[in-house]
C-alpha cells in the first residue's frame, strides 16, 4: 500500500503519466492472465496424466488443482502488483525525458519534477522490498524443494517431478519479468544524464543545464531495497542461478 501510496496520492506527477503507465499495465495484466491459465491447465494435465489409468478424479485431486490454482493466483498477482509500480516507475522516468526536449529554457522546472520523482522511487520502492524479496526467493525455492525430492527419488520419479515443475515454471515467469522491469527502472535512471548531457548541452556549454544534469546524476536514482541500489546485473544473477538449477535438474534426469 505503501508504494501505491507514493505514486497514487502525487497529484501533481500523476497526470503527466497515467496515459503510459495504463497502457503498459494492460499489456502485462494481459500477460499475467494468460500466464496464469496456461499453468492451471498445465497442472490439470500433469494429473490426469499421473492419474494412469483411473477413469475419475478423486476427491483429492479436485483440491490440489483448486489449491495449486489459488497459490499461483495469489503470486500472479504479487507479481503483476511489481510490474504494474515498476511500469509506473518507468513511465514517470520517460515521461520526465520526454519533456525535457519540450522544456529546456526552465531548468527549475526540470529540476523540480526530478526531485519529485526520485521521491517518489525511494518511498514506493522501499514499500516493494517486501514483494521483491518473495519474488526473488520463490523461484530458487521451488528449483532447491525439486531437486531435494529428485535426489531422494531419484529411481522412478525423475519424469514426474520434471512435469509437476513445468507449470510452476510457469507462473514464475511473471516474476522473472516483474524483477527484469526493476533494472529497466534503475537502467532508465543511469541513462538519463547521458541522454541529457547530449539534448541540453549539445556543441555549446549551458552552466544551468550543466548544473542540472550534475544533480541527476548525484542523485543516484532508482530502485533501492534496503538502501542497496537494484541494478538489472542483479536482477540478471537471479535469473542466471534459476536457469542453472533447472538445467541441473534436467541434466539429472536425463542420466536417470
Amino acid at each position: 500500500m505503501q508504494a501505491t501510496s507514493a505514486i497514487l496520492m502525487d497529484k501533481y506527477m500523476l497526470p503527466k503519466f497515467v496515459d503510459l503507465w495504463l497502457e503498459r499495465s494492460r499489456w502485462s495484466s494481459w500477460q499475467t492472465a494468460f500466464l496464469w491459465f496456461l499453468s492451471v491447465a498445465i497442472e490439470t494435465a500433469v494429473v490426469l496424466w499421473t492419474h494412469g489409468e483411473d477413469d475419475d478424479f478423486h476427491h483429492a485431486d479436485i483440491v490440489h488443482i483448486t489449491t495449486f490454482a489459488v497459490i499461483a493466483g495469489t503470486f500472479s498477482a504479487l507479481s503483476l502488483y511489481l510490474l504494474h509500480m515498476c511500469n509506473a516507475q518507468a513511465a514517470m522516468i520517460d515521461h520526465y525525458s520526454a519533456t525535457a526536449a519540450e522544456t529546456t529554457d526552465d531548468y527549475w522546472l526540470l529540476r523540480h519534477d526530478w526531485d519529485r520523482i526520485q521521491a517518489t522511487l525511494r518511498r514506493s520502492a522501499q514499500g516493494l522490498t517486501p514483494c521483491l524479496l518473495t519474488l526473488t526467493f520463490t523461484p530458487l525455492l521451488v528449483v532447491a524443494v525439486s531437486a531435494i525430492e529428485l535426489f531422494l527419488d531419484n529411481e522412478h520419479q525423475g519424469q514426474r517431478i520434471l512435469l509437476e515443475l513445468l507449470p510452476k515454471m510457469i507462473v514464475l515467469l511473471g516474476a522473472l519479468r516483474g524483477l527484469c522491469r526493476i533494472g529497466e527502472v534503475t537502467g532508465n535512471c543511469e541513462r538519463l544524464p547521458v541522454f541529457l548531457n547530449s539534448l541540453l548541452l549539445g556543441d555549446s556549454f549551458d552552466e544551468e543545464a550543466s548544473h542540472l544534469i550534475d544533480f541527476i546524476e548525484r542523485s543516484k536514482a532508482g530502485f533501492y531495497a534496503f538502501d542497496a541500489r537494484v541494478d538489472f546485473s542483479g536482477m540478471s544473477k537471479v535469473a542466471y542461478v534459476f536457469g542453472a538449477g533447472l538445467v541441473a535438474l534436467l541434466t539429472q534426469v536425463v542420466k536417470l
